[in-house]
């Protein structure tokens, strides 16, 4: 392989290969560099949603709307931890950047029935038409020659996030049509098929793709970045990028010193794939890039550990999952509700709340999740189908006293609390905390529940628990200016260097989160790099 190149991305997700893709477009030579096997990252596991005000298919529909109400919405998430100039150029240019791919063969569509979330009454917010997807791709559109696409544990593979809302919600993925999940394994969808597209099109313009080669560290020459060193087995090789070099390398969730460096739980479980290592921070770091951190970051979610005979045992997020079906709830070692557990969101903020007098720690860890016998005659749990028998390691009691015994709960108080949650639940309501009253958090529950998509009483034995943990998405990354050029500690850009995804520090939105943010973000701020660099380096379109 010949090793000079006008661009490299480093990472495969949405923002590497989009990013790469656009370079093509515009008669770059590009390459995408990423250090595993399969192609992906974190948007293989994902839903797929890509959040654009003011968009193309709204406009087809006639759906009303505009970037100042879009701007109003990302105003509200941010919680002052945005920066105004980059949420206006994401308003400006995410819609912008929807319509650039379609034009090169991406086809979106709006995701029916979502409404902005997790927000949907905040000002500036819209009741649909915003969060878009991919149109499912067939598997047979990818040549053989394309490397293998990373497979996500949290999505069934070829099912959209329109496909479980129309289907009935992610609680009776069980229950879905056989036919319905033949056609799914046939097609790449969700956040695996906008990889997908990404790919294929990247492939038809002629992007070299190089996998299993870890970038190790960003070469400097004469004060530019000039190009990667990446490892290929036992050697390492430069690879050179003349007129950029972009870090989609996404973040550092299973890096265990850096979560504990920079989020909130020291413990966090990663609910990524094991390559969010924090790579990007590092070489941009030991060049004196600017790390920033969002002190308050609501990009985060819970779940549990699945132990693995004679293995590592594996992390479940749980947090629209599990948390969001009926006849569950979750509660401290005291035995008491603290929160809407269907609304990750609020959900995890409680977590953080630390008492200082008496336990002088996280007063609502450890926390546990505990569901009845009817939860599990219509839902999964450790991705094991309903009915079937649980494993040892999920605790189980004919009492809630039995259980609360097994767990290391106060008994009195737990049977106090499922007795007032009972009630209210059989009614399908929560007045402490509204679980199962917001439509978008009906939308990720059981829609054909007889009470309530997220709401059902505990009262059915055998009783289950286990002890949850917090999971945090990496609420630090690499400073950026609007260009997307990663800012050095002492104010100015490192020359040809540039980022975007979950590598780069997302203060276009800040504390808040928004589905769809992320991953359209990262594509939006390659495509404004490629862009930029084009300016400086005047190459041809």
């Amino acid at each position: 392989m010949d090793p000079h190149f006008d661009w490299i991305a480093v990472g495969s997700g949405a923002s590497g290969l989009a990013n790469a893709l656009w370079a093509a477009h515009r008669g770059l030579k590009a390459i995408v560099i990423e250090k595993a096997p399969v192609v992906g990252g974190a948007t293989a596991y994902s839903y797929g949603g890509l959040w654009a005000p003011n968009n193309m298919l709204q406009r087809a529909a006639r759906i009303n709307d505009s970037d100042e109400q879009g701007l109003e919405y990302l105003r509200f998430l941010s919680g002052g931890f945005a920066e105004e100039e980059k949420m206006r150029m994401y308003v400006k240019e995410a819609a912008a950047t929807i319509e650039a791919f379609a034009q090169l063969g991406v086809p979106f569509r709006m995701i029916e029935g979502l409404p902005d979330h997790y927000f949907p009454g905040a000002p500036g917010s819209l009741a649909l038409g915003r969060t878009l997807e991919v149109v499912p791709l067939p598997k047979r559109a990818l040549p053989d020659s394309a490397p293998a696409l990373l497979e996500s544990p949290y999505m069934p593979g070829g099912v959209s996030w329109s496909d479980a809302i129309k289907w009935g919600g992610l609680g009776n993925r069980y229950s879905w049509a056989p036919e319905n999940l033949e056609h799914a394994a046939s097609v790449y969808a969700a956040g695996q098929g906008l990889v997908a597209w990404l790919l294929l099109k990247c492939i038809e313009k002629g992007v070299t793709l190089l996998t299993q080669s870890p970038a190790t560290r960003l070469v400097l020459e004469d004060g530019r970045i000039a190009g990667v060193e990446v490892r290929e087995g036992d050697r390492a090789q430069q690879i050179k990028g003349d007129c950029g070099i972009f870090l989609g390398t996404g973040g550092y969730e299973c890096n265990p010193e850096f979560v504990r460096a920079y989020q909130s739980f020291p413990n966090s479980a990663p609910h990524h794939p094991p390559t969010q290592t924090g790579d990007g921070l590092v070489m941009a770091g030991e060049l004196g890039a600017f790390i920033r951190n969002i002190p308050t970051s609501l990009s985060s979610m819970v779940g549990y550990w699945i132990p693995r005979p004679g293995s590592e045992p594996e992390f479940h997020s749980a947090g629209i999952q599990e948390l969001a079906y009926p006849h569950s709830i979750v509660v401290n070692s005291e035995g008491k509700r603290f929160g809407n557990e269907a609304f990750f969101q609020e959900f995890v903020v409680k977590l953080r709340e630390f008492d200082v007098v008496k336990k002088h720690r996280y007063a609502n860890i450890p926390f546990f999740l505990l569901f009845d016998s009817r939860f599990r005659e219509r839902y999964p749990f450790a991705n094991i189908p309903p009915e079937r028998p649980l494993p040892a390691w999920i605790k189980r009691a004919e009492s809630l006293a039995g259980l609360a015994q097994e767990l290391g709960i106060d008994a009195q108080q737990l049977q106090q609390t499922v007795a007032k949650f009972n009630d209210n639940a059989s009614a399908g309501l929560d007045p402490e905390f509204g679980r199962g009253q917001s439509l978008w958090i009906r939308k990720v529950g059981d829609s054909k529940h007889p009470i309530n998509p997220n709401l059902g009483p505990l009262s059915k034995a055998p009783f289950y628990g286990v002890e949850l943990t917090p999971t945090e998405s990496s609420s630090a990354g690499l400073y950026t200016d609007i260009h997307g050029r990663v800012m050095h500690l002492r104010g100015h850009a490192i020359a040809n260097l540039y980022a975007g995804g979950t590598v780069r520090v997302r203060t276009e939105y800040g504390a808040g989160y928004q589905a769809g943010l992320t991953l359209l973000g990262g594509m939006t701020f390659g495509r404004i790099a490629v862009e930029h660099a084009l300016l400086g380096n005047k190459k041809p379109s």
